[in-house]
């Protein structure tokens, strides 16, 4: 009997301190935390959302480069911090899903390690081949690859790109050679010199206008906006759906009222014009999630590339 009194008293004395916590913040600045280098789409990004939440807490918010190991040593830094809300996360599900599901050295967990704040871009899923093959549609390219020895190239072992090929070539039943390069721009590039077959990338969207290019799909429920000529998976008869998402998160256990208050202007910025007009124009889209959304879409996604990593037996060694 005792030992229920002292939880009870210990939840008491937990939800006075959250509540304090929340109250109190913020008195100083936030440090948002980005695991690639100045200048990528991820940083680009972050520093949209710093800017948001910044003006609309009334604290700076610094943002801090931390990059390595694709994105693992930012990760791990801000999964490693104190939940008071003082370090945030600016991640993507590369980072966040891809690599605890891949990298036995990770010590943060995808669904554990962070509180979602929100998402506030998403990066479309394109199927693209070089047009040296005369492959045009998806129909197309499921005949030549069960008929050919073919490459696709990604930027890398565990990379979104050999995660979204890999649920192409399970979903249709052909089969491929992995070609990893360094960036996703290599292997675009291999592409236009005839040197791999075809990629599944957001990144083929950068050749789009290029002749040695055919872009034949996008994987995902709707036409891109910014693409609007090609045409979605689904309707070419293929029930192929997957996409790649950017957001902010906190370490896990960060009081929900903060989490709230950076949550409220992350949703005025994806919904203003400016910002839709920029992300638009970096080929992703905006997509706002609230901290329970986003929540879920790590759970799913975690799902959803766990069994891909299963089937394929993708690992980093």
């Amino acid at each position: 009997m005792k030992v229920t009194k002292l939880a009870v008293a210990a939840a008491g004395l937990s939800v006075m301190a959250g509540g304090a916590v929340a109250q109190d913040w913020p008195d100083r600045a936030v440090t948002m935390i980005v695991p690639y280098n100045p200048g990528g789409t991820t940083d680009i990004l972050a520093r949209l959302a710093a800017e948001a939440i910044a003006e609309s807490i009334g604290q700076p918010v610094v943002v801090e480069n931390k990059p390595g190991a694709g994105g693992v040593v930012g990760a791990t830094l801000a999964s490693g911090a104190d939940n008071d809300g003082y370090t945030i996360f600016f991640g993507n599900n590369a980072t966040n899903v891809v690599q605890p599901l891949i990298n036995p050295a990770v010590t943060f967990d995808a669904i554990d390690s962070f509180d979602a704040v929100a998402t506030t871009a998403d990066a479309a899923v394109f199927v693209g081949v070089g047009s040296e093959t005369g492959v045009t549609d998806l129909d197309g390219l499921v005949a030549y690859l069960g008929e050919n020895s073919a490459k696709y190239g990604t930027a890398g072992v565990g990379s979104m790109g050999q995660f979204s090929a890999t649920y192409f070539l399970q979903e249709t039943g052909v089969e491929a050679t992995h070609i990893p390069y360094p960036g996703s721009n290599d292997a675009v590039t291999a592409i236009l010199s005839g040197e791999i077959e075809f990629m599944v990338d957001p990144a083929v969207t950068s050749q789009i206008d290029n002749p040695d290019m055919n872009v034949l799909a996008v994987m995902s429920e709707e036409r891109h906006p910014a693409y609007a000529d090609v045409p979605t998976a689904s309707e070419q008869g293929y029930d192929l759906s997957l996409t790649g998402w950017f957001g902010v998160f906190a370490p896990e256990g960060t009081d929900p009222e903060i989490i709230a208050a950076m949550s409220a202007p992350l949703e005025e910025m994806v919904a203003s014009d400016s910002y839709q007009e920029q992300v638009l124009t970096m080929g992703l889209l905006p997509a706002y999630r609230d901290a329970a959304t986003a929540d879920a879409v790590v759970e799913s996604d975690t799902e959803v590339f766990t069994q891909i990593r299963d089937t394929a037996g993708i690992s980093i060694n």
